[in-house]
């Protein structure tokens, strides 16, 4: 699955960037599969930065990839009509080009399909033989997944199942001990060993055997030691100088995790939206629908289900890097700003902080 740079270039010395660049796109390089020499190439071909260009030359497609660091060799691709080399997708990840009238005729006569995704992950755009940024054999996966709680099971069950294990990791590895934390911990055990052998019968118990594994993990959290300085020139609320729940206080139950009144929640939300971009991108790079849940089932088109079905295995991950800062730092008040309605943001600097962190985290092999 594609991963996005998340973080700014002026956060690192423009060495280490260029170093990073490198270890990424030969890092794309080594998992992209081999194809066979009579099989159609399946992986999609993903561009980013600045200074794309596609156009025909000479009857046959050029590309050009954009510039992403310095000093950056240049990236070329030439196909041709027919060739088996030809990704079926291509997808273009933010930054800046050009795409010429007769490239747009010429992925069209050719089957391929032109993705554009905005820096968040969001769809822009898809152009070319079929007009949309799904793909037929993925959507029809997911559709006759859908039609089946035996199916939407067997593709759930694994997921929660390293969900639990990360979590487990967690609750042993990071959060500090407690009464709390060893009832989580025998619940985790518990769930990773039933999910094998006795697995629930619907979606609603696989979700209800998750939520206790959620809950009593969440409920560990309130160990924490969370510390604070400067006080005198930036007050704290009573409530910020321990963790007490994911729940947002203000907050309707349909929406309870939004809008967080509390710095840590607030940095868990942010970490969860980083996870997923990252996550939809690969999603939509993919072919897959991105709002076509197989755990989380919604019908409304705005939320973007299956997302939500890829990210929960890696919840825990980037949990690690919101408890690695909780654990690590001093915080003071002018770290977070709490807004006319309770609400508590980042303050930029710490977002860009959380951005790096959680990046660190999923770049981790696991």
């Amino acid at each position: 699955m594609f991963v996005a740079p998340v973080e700014s270039q002026a956060s690192q010395p423009a060495d280490e960037w260029a170093e990073r660049s490198q270890y990424w796109l030969a890092s794309i390089r080594s998992h992209t599969p081999k194809r066979k020499r009579r099989e159609r190439q399946r992986t999609p071909l993903i561009l980013a930065g600045q200074g794309m260009s596609l156009r025909v030359e000479k009857s046959t497609l050029l590309i050009s990839d954009g510039h992403t660091h310095f000093p950056d060799e240049a990236r070329r691709y030439r196909f041709f009509p027919g060739d088996l080399s030809l990704p079926t997708r291509i997808v273009l990840v933010d930054g800046s080009g050009q795409i010429t009238l007769d490239a747009l005729d010429w992925l069209a006569d050719q089957g391929v399909t032109l993705v554009r995704l905005r820096w968040n992950g969001q769809l822009a755009c898809a152009m070319g033989a079929n007009p949309s940024a799904v793909d037929r054999k993925a959507l029809a996966w997911q559709i006759e997944t859908q039609s089946s709680e035996t199916a939407r099971l067997k593709f759930a069950v694994p997921l929660i199942g390293a969900k639990a294990r990360a979590t487990l990791a967690n609750l042993r590895d990071i959060l500090p001990p407690s009464q709390s934390r060893d009832k989580a911990i025998d619940t985790a055990k518990a769930v990773i060993s039933e999910l094998p052998n006795a697995p629930p019968n619907s979606i609603g118990e696989l979700l209800a055997t998750e939520g206790r594994v959620a809950a009593g993990y969440f409920f560990a959290w309130r160990s924490l030691q969370i510390r604070w300085k400067a006080e005198g020139r930036h007050p704290i609320h009573d409530d910020w100088r321990h963790y007490f729940s994911r729940a947002s206080l203000n907050a309707d139950v349909r929406k309870r995790n939004r809008d967080a009144t509390h710095p840590v929640n607030a940095m868990l939300n942010y970490a969860y939206r980083i996870l997923e971009t990252h996550v939809r991108i690969g999603a939509i790079a993919d072919g897959y629908d991105p709002t076509f849940g197989l755990l989380h089932h919604r019908t409304d088109r705005e939320v973007q289900s299956f997302v939500y079905d890829l990210m929960e295995p890696l919840r825990p991950v980037v949990d690690r890097a919101v408890l690695d800062l909780v654990m690590n730092e001093t915080f003071t008040g002018a770290d977070f700003i709490r807004q006319t309605d309770g609400v508590c943001r980042l303050s930029p600097d710490l977002a860009r902080m959380v951005v790096h962190r959680v990046q660190q985290h999923l770049q981790q092999p696991s």
